[in-house]
């Protein structure tokens, strides 16, 4: 799975921003809980997003896992030691019904189980 996050740092004159960093989007159990379960891919395996030890998990079978961080963006998580997010899908009704990785150029969708 992936993940990548950039920062860029600037000032428009010589002297130091005062200003404090943008506070890192958090994520707990309960706003977890829509986006945990099993995502079936049509044919690449299973995506699976779980809960451990206080991070999201996301784990494509056979593949390995990796964290999901919170983005700025709602409902994006970036993929932690990959260059790439998941993105999960809601209906009319705000539930979750898909999820959609993106990693290195790839693109992997699995419907919600």
């Amino acid at each position: 799975l992936i993940v990548g996050l950039s920062l860029a740092l600037g000032t428009a004159s010589a002297q130091a921003s005062t200003a404090p960093a943008p506070a890192t989007p958090t994520l707990d159990s309960l706003g977890a809980i829509d986006l945990l379960g099993k995502y079936d891919t049509g044919g690449m395996g299973t995506i699976i997003v779980s809960w451990e030890q206080g991070k999201v998990i996301g784990a494509l079978e056979g593949q390995g896992s990796a964290e999901l961080k919170p983005t700025a963006t709602p409902d994006v998580l970036a993929i932690v030691g990959f260059e790439g997010t998941a993105t999960f899908i809601r209906d009319e009704q705000k539930k979750v019904i898909k999820v959609k990785l993106e990693v290195q150029g790839q693109v992997i969708e699995g419907a919600k189980l």
